[in-house]
């Protein structure tokens, strides 16, 4: 299986950020937006904590169905899902953020896709010796016709290094975009070459191993020469259904808004370099496995 292109190898390492047209087929596409409504539809919100996915500085504390969520299919709300008196401002389907973390291992089509012959040349071609797949979901965002003002469903710059922290750095985005993004309904934007100038100076870590949830806490940094992050600097990352966006673990991308009509359904999933450190302090753990002992999914295996 052919993977990257030179010059794709070479854009991913200068911008951070590549963008691969008719990555999926449309057979593919249609079938994991169908299970995506299912598994929207199928959800039973009786039962839940009620634990909503918050992306604004020291927001997202955690909890043990958040910490729990690894290795299984949970259900996370938007923010602004819940009014006053605790009910839901509009219907379950459309109140999901996202439906994570272990798609790649509960479901059978998601996992499918997750390890294609196409995702693993990828991987090769951006030399990963020992790919382990972790951080696998759905990710929504919902139209304005659910509500009569903006959904609140902005992700705010960050770096996926800051929520899975490896030494070295080696967490990789896979971005499947199931429904065209645009600029109106919440498309990526990024900052260009971003990953080569702004380090990583924080990480989401476990607070007193969990017990305290999680907050941001600092790690050591060069702090000279470190430019302004500014608004003007960021790209628009318009895509069609079934283009395959790749995200490095430090370029600075955020979402806006879905100010449209249309939603923007998502399916996501990072690799960690086995190689690399991953420890404790990271909010996702990977469970005790049947066969004894902890590790993540194993993307594939070198020969």
């Amino acid at each position: 299986m052919i993977g990257l292109s030179h010059s794709q190898i070479e854009t991913f390492d200068q911008e951070g950020l590549l963008c691969i047209p008719n990555f999926l087929t449309p057979d593919e596409v249609s079938s994991m937006l169908a299970r995506s409504h299912q598994l929207l539809d199928d959800f039973d919100v009786t039962n839940h904590p009620r634990t909503s996915f918050k992306t604004g500085e020291n927001d997202q504390m955690g909890d043990n169905y958040f910490f729990d969520s690894a290795d299984n299919i949970s259900y996370f709300f938007d923010v602004d899902a819940f009014d006053e008196k605790g009910d839901l401002r509009y219907p379950k389907s459309q109140a999901i953020n996202k439906i994570g973390h272990g798609l790649h291992m509960k479901d059978e089509l998601f996992r499918k896709i997750t390890f294609d012959d196409k995702v693993k040349a990828v991987a090769r071609s951006l030399d990963y010796h020992d790919p382990r797949v972790i951080q696998s979901m759905c990710i929504f965002k919902q139209p304005v016709s659910a509500k009569e003002s903006e959904r609140a469903n902005a992700v705010p710059p960050h770096m996926d290094g800051v929520f899975l922290y490896t030494e070295p750095q080696s967490a990789l985005g896979f971005w499947f975009a199931l429904e065209d993004c645009t600029k109106e309904n919440g498309c990526l934007l990024y900052n260009p070459g971003s990953h080569k100038v702004f380090p990583i100076t924080k990480r989401f870590a476990k607070v007193d191993h969990g017990k305290k949830g999680c907050n941001f806490v600092d790690v050591k940094y060069d702090k000279t020469n470190i430019p302004e992050d500014k608004p003007e600097d960021y790209l628009l990352v318009e895509c069609k259904a079934g283009s395959l966006v790749l995200i490095n673990n430090s370029v600075l991308h955020k979402s806006e808004n879905n100010v449209s009509d249309k939603s923007r359904f998502v399916y996501a999933f990072h690799i960690i370099e086995g190689e690399a450190k991953y420890d404790e302090l990271n909010w996702l753990q990977v469970p005790p496995c049947e066969a004894g002992g902890t590790e993540f999914s194993k993307l594939y295996e070198e020969n």
